[in-house]
């Protein structure tokens, strides 16, 4: 009984405490001088005191991963800032409003993320390609409503001399950037892993260019099936093609995972870039950099 009383104690201190003894290797809770190994490792020994601290360290690693996405409980006024609009700066030109953008999570860093055929419409007098070839000034991107919760992109990390601007697959819409500098304010979303389901609802967020200074838009649609790299969905709000700007927003599932960007019209539906791609760009970026 003893024992056990005693292990229970120490898991529920052993990360705040027993740590902080550690690294200090000085006195205990109670005051007494101890030594660092006796202070680390209690009668209960090694595998015990390990097993603990495993324990601690999984129950903290399982709240944040449940705890992701419960915002989308909420009502959809109260969601929090994830889509914002690009502000391009050029040396030759400037684009006050170029679609829409949002951040990644990749689980090691963050990054933004965009529509690439955005360029074929806001580009400088002189790109020809995905390069921007030294005439990027400036890329921000903000809430349409804020503009003072701003992100600033630093590299682009899929830019390529050789890709011609022009007609972009929507299986390789998408531009990924490192970030200089960002907003705390904007939510970050997350890859969904499993597939989805014929009917399953799914979200856009972002705005039209016919929507004005007001805060993030929400369109509800159902996912209708893959396609190459894409996917098509059904909106009752988004049957034209008549007020264009959505490209670039996120589309989520019913638990705030990311299922794609916004990338072309299909008659009457949207076909959304599907995550393939980032992911294949996020996994070739980590073998180069081992």
């Amino acid at each position: 009984m003893r024992q056990m009383i005693h292990r229970r104690f120490y898991c529920q201190c052993c990360v705040d405490d027993s740590i902080k003894s550690m690294l200090v290797g000085k006195d205990d809770w109670m005051g007494k001088k101890r030594s660092a190994s006796r202070m680390i490792f209690p009668k209960t020994g090694l595998a015990a005191w390990l097993f603990c601290f495993s324990a601690v360290l999984w129950q903290c690693h399982d709240k944040r991963s449940t705890d992701y996405g419960r915002w989308i409980e909420k009502p959809q006024s109260e969601w929090p800032q994830i889509t914002m609009i690009n502000q391009i700066e050029y040396t030759n030109k400037n684009h006050p409003v170029a679609g829409c953008s949002f951040l990644l999570d990749t689980g090691d860093q963050i990054l933004a993320a965009t529509a690439k055929h955005i360029l074929t419409y806001f580009k400088s007098e002189t790109m020809e390609s995905v390069s921007f070839k030294k005439t990027l000034k400036l890329w921000k991107m903000f809430p349409k409503n804020n503009p003072d919760d701003v992100v600033v992109v630093d590299k682009l990390i899929n830019e390529n001399p050789e890709e011609p601007l022009g007609h972009i697959p929507p299986e390789r819409d998408w531009l990924l950037f490192t970030i200089k500098e960002r907003s705390q304010n904007i939510q970050p979303l997350k890859f969904r892993s499993g597939p989805m389901r014929e009917g399953e609802k799914v979200y856009i967020i972002g705005w039209r260019y016919t929507d004005k200074d007001c805060p993030q838009v929400v369109y509800e649609g159902n996912f209708v099936r893959s396609e190459k790299g894409s996917f098509l969905i059904t909106t009752k709000e988004l049957t034209d093609n008549t007020t264009p700007g959505l490209s670039g927003s996120p589309v989520i599932d019913s638990n705030g995972y990311l299922l794609g960007l916004m990338s072309q019209k299909a008659g009457k539906m949207e076909r959304p870039s599907s995550l393939d791609y980032p992911k294949m760009l996020i996994e070739k970026r980590a073998n180069t950099e081992k």
